[in-house]
């Protein structure tokens, strides 16, 4: 069965006015080009990632020169219902979750929207899993992946995290757990801590706790651990590199906490040989075709057997009237769980 199509679709798109971030407008349907699929979008969640580009604080704003409209969204999930040349043809009527691409330098249509244009690779057929439950499929799933991988690949045995109380925090507390990974999670508060301890977590420390910067180097040095992925940036990268043993590498990959990035020794990086650099999951060289093929049917494998890893917790659901309003006023968001946003409800 073909679905007639139309010519405008509603969708969420960057505002000039700060106050809203967003507003829903009315916006062409999107064409797909070579190699692309049009997909009916029935949810896309909300992530830091998401937040940070729809007021232009992410890194895909400085590598291009966006011309509205600009819409939002680096994946989701929903119904594929066009094909753009080169595609196959049992793509058509899937079901699927997908993550969003750069079209050319001036263009962004994210998954913020009735339908989206997506690379047909990057397209996973999902089955009969609800769309809430896989439209989350790539940002957070595959970067607890590839942090695991990334570990093995530097012989690492062990992780530390921080922001360690997130959606993503909790899917690694659960993956080291059943991989045998030694993790040292870093929160913000206690509270967050109990919460990790409740999924098993050994480790857990306070990063506003007096002595935290010694007791994450006894805690590196005695688990052996040279590894830290940082989602908060900020004055915490000059703490986290002090608590690292020499020669251990702290890789960014988030700046919640929007000051620069700071507080750092020099001799940490001089003399002890310590490494600061980036890990962007959509540009890390550490997947490969077949290992990030792998990594998606770990993750759907758990999602079909009860998600105890990496089955979302649905905090919220809204439309997309509701989203301005949603995004603007941070103080009602759930401290627990995540905002799905559903498109054509």
């Amino acid at each position: 069965m073909v679905e007639k199509i139309p010519l405008e679709m509603k969708a969420l798109v960057r505002s000039s006015d700060p106050a809203k971030v967003v507003e829903v407008a009315a916006v062409p349907v999107p064409k797909p080009d070579n190699g692309q699929v049009l997909i009916r979008v029935e949810a896309c969640p909300i992530n830091p990632s998401d937040e940070a580009f729809a007021v232009g604080l992410y890194g895909l704003n400085e590598q291009m020169t966006l011309k509205p409209p600009i819409i939002p969204g680096f994946e989701g999930s929903g119904v594929v219902v066009g094909l753009g040349a080169d595609v196959p043809a049992e793509l058509m009527n899937q079901r699927v979750a997908f993550s969003v691409n750069p079209h050319g330098k001036e263009k962004w249509s994210g998954s913020w929207a009735q339908y989206v244009c997506a690379d047909s690779k990057v397209c996973v057929p999902v089955g009969d899993l609800p769309f809430e439950e896989t439209c989350g499929l790539f940002v957070n799933p595959v970067t607890v992946m590839g942090f695991l991988l990334e570990a093995k690949t530097r012989k690492s045995k062990g992780i530390v995290h921080t922001a360690a109380a997130s959606s993503l925090g909790k899917m690694l507390v659960k993956m080291c757990l059943k991989e045998g990974v030694e993790l040292i999670n870093v929160v913000r508060r206690d509270a967050q801590g109990e919460e990790l301890r409740k999924l098993g977590a050994k480790h857990v420390l306070n990063q506003n706790a007096p002595g935290f910067v010694q007791q994450l180097s006894q805690l590196t040095n005695t688990l052996d651990v040279s590894l830290c992925f940082d989602a908060v940036s900020g004055p915490l990268v000059g703490k986290l590199l002090a608590g690292m043993p020499d020669e251990a590498t702290v890789l960014v990959y988030g700046a919640l906490d929007h000051n620069p990035t700071g507080n750092i020794n020099v001799q940490d990086i001089l003399f002890k040989k310590k490494k600061l650099t980036g890990f962007w999951v959509s540009k890390a060289d550490i997947f490969n075709p077949e290992e990030l093929s792998k990594a998606i049917k770990t993750i759907l494998d758990d999602i079909k057997s009860g998600g105890e890893i990496f089955k979302p917790k649905i905090a919220k659901k809204i439309k997309m009237e509701e989203c301005s309003h949603y995004l603007v006023d941070h103080k009602n968001h759930p401290t627990e769980g995540k905002t799905i946003i559903l498109p054509n409800a």
